[in-house]
């Protein structure tokens, strides 16, 4: 982890529910007044981290709250019996690292190289304390985490592999940072192990249903980690 002596980027959060227009801009993002971005500038600091490094330990004290700039990154449960369970991807402008009683209740580490947005829990805190609006943005940030627990919950729950596949490669086509939608291309930025610990199944059966997924023409594997999505059929087995 670096600590980057920059001028902090403008921060951004995913708007969850209905908006104002002139609260939302082109991208689908909150947009902070000028006043709010200053105090959160004087907080908050920019890191990077690299591939594969930890940025917080399950258990540990929560004393940050992060807001990816760019980049992704993964966050996973560990259980009694010591596995991991992978139980939400974040992507730029979704907060995560709400804790319980002091404590991160998950493990974060860098899925790809990422900037974030780091920001003392204790000073966000005593900010919103005085900056209702602040507070109002930062209740969003939780929403945006309790969508993704939500999500992922009702992925699944279904029964079909098929339909878990299926409904997981949509929510990827939603993030406009890995999904073309002018060619219908996704990005995978996670490999096939993450698939399967994300979707409660092994490696070999995601690459079988991916594999009957380009059969039947609702995929097709450009290279290990590019698809082209037929969107409007793979919406229809959800709804079959």
């Amino acid at each position: 982890m670096k600590i980057l002596a920059v001028a902090l980027p403008k921060v951004r959060i995913c708007a969850v529910g209905h908006w104002p227009a002139d609260r939302i801009d082109k991208d689908g993002f909150l947009i902070l007044d000028s006043v709010v971005q200053k105090e959160l500038a004087e907080i908050a600091s920019l890191v990077s981290y690299e591939c594969k490094e930890q940025i917080f330990a399950q258990a540990t004290p929560a004393q940050y709250i992060y807001i990816p700039h760019s980049g992704a990154v993964r966050v996973a449960h560990q259980l009694a019996d010591g596995r991991n369970q992978i139980v939400a991807f974040y992507m730029p402008g979704e907060p995560f690292g709400l804790g319980e009683n002091g404590v991160y209740l998950n493990s974060a580490c860098a899925l790809t190289d990422c900037l974030l947005i780091r920001v003392p829990r204790a000073a966000l805190d005593a900010l919103c304390a005085h900056e209702p609006r602040l507070q109002q943005d930062c209740l969003v940030g939780a929403m945006a985490q309790l969508r993704l627990s939500q999500r992922h919950l009702l992925i699944v729950t279904h029964q079909r592999v098929l339909k878990r596949v299926a409904d997981f490669l949509l929510e990827c086509s939603r993030q406009q940072e890995v999904f073309d939608p002018a060619r219908s291309v996704l990005s995978l930025i996670m490999d096939r192990s993450d698939i399967a610990d994300y979707l409660g199944t092994s490696v070999e059966t995601i690459s079988r249903t991916l594999g009957k997924l380009e059969e039947d023409g609702l995929v097709k594997r450009l290279d290990s980690r590019s698809l082209w999505l037929d969107v409007p059929k793979l919406t229809n087995i959800l709804n079959n």
